[in-house]
């Protein structure tokens, strides 16, 4: 199908994209277009205007000090190493940038299952957060780590957590003359241990279940942090951090079978809260992940211990 008939403007500034969508009630934000122009092709979607901003320089990868309150949940509070990635940063940036990959590893290893290298190459990851699809693998990961993201609209720019952007199905809580500019996450710290675990299908379908962990261990090697979440499991992506820390993970030294037993447990029973009838998929990728993301952690501890005399 053809898309409906619209205005096309091609933003040269944040000011003016902003501008324009605060001049036009039904006017719509382009940025990679893997979701927006197929809901065009069905016509799903109408836009009076189309405010294409993949031309702004938004895709810059930083990592520096950041003094949001809270920046560094896990690498060492308030203030500590941050990640910034531009709006505009591709899905294949995330899986194969080297700063992604060792200050959010979970992004990175979540993003290879996002779709297919070629909506990959296309898709950025503002508009799969701003999209806020309840199966997307990114916003479940960005809640996970406790990301920031940056909103700039009429009246400025504000922050709020990935938690609060998500509001419900395929709807987030920005000002409609609002795009998203940067996110910001806190970086690893050492002996950092992360996992992405989805089954779908076929690949590149969307995933039935998929569940992210990421946990953070103390010299001694027992795991002081530890942040989780799962998409497709309800209309936001389902926090389960607290549900790992109360089946044991926070304190734990391994993924003993008994842990992970109480792993599949806890998040079995969050999943069924959520009114979710894959709860029993969601316990056992969870326990997967927390597997996985202890293994790495303590592959990363055995790697620090063999260079700490070298140093």
């Amino acid at each position: 199908m053809k898309p409906p008939a619209f205005e096309y403007v091609g933003a040269t500034s944040v000011a003016e994209a902003v501008a324009v969508l605060a001049s036009e009630e039904d006017a719509k934000v382009l940025a990679g277009g893997q979701s927006l122009l197929p809901l065009l092709a069905l016509r799903l979607a109408r836009p009076s205007r189309l405010v294409d901003i993949g031309r702004l320089r938004l895709d810059e990868i930083e990592l520096g000090p950041d003094d949001s309150p809270a920046a560094g949940a896990y690498a060492g509070g308030a203030g500590g190493p941050t990640l910034r990635l531009g709006a505009l940063t591709r899905q294949r940036r995330l899986e194969t940038d080297a700063a992604v990959g060792r200050a959010a590893p979970l992004l990175r290893e979540a993003a290879r299952y996002v779709g297919h290298p070629a909506t990959r190459n296309r898709g950025t990851l503002g508009g799969s957060l701003a999209h806020a699809d309840p199966a997307a693998e990114l916003p479940a990961v960005a809640v996970a780590l406790d990301a920031l993201v940056v909103a700039t609209g009429p009246d400025g720019s504000r922050q709020l957590t990935c938690a609060e952007l998500v509001e419900g199905y395929f709807t987030t809580t920005l000002e409609p003359a609002e795009i998203l500019t940067e996110i910001r996450v806190p970086a690893a710290g050492p002996r950092h241990g992360a996992a992405w675990s989805e089954w779908a299908p076929r690949a590149g379908d969307f995933a039935e279940v998929g569940v992210g962990v990421a946990l953070e261990l103390d010299a001694h090697g027992v795991c002081h942090w530890v942040g989780a979440a799962a998409c497709s499991v309800a209309s936001v992506p389902l926090v389960l951090g607290p549900a790992l820390a109360e089946a044991g993970v926070v304190g734990a030294e391994s993924a003993a079978p008994a842990l992970l037993r109480a792993v599949a447990q806890s998040v079995k029973e969050a999943a069924s809260a959520a009114g979710d009838d894959k709860a029993e998929l969601a316990a056992l990728l969870a326990a997967r992940s927390v597997a996985d993301a202890f293994e790495r952690a303590q592959r990363d501890r055995a790697r620090l211990d063999q260079a700490e005399p070298a140093a």
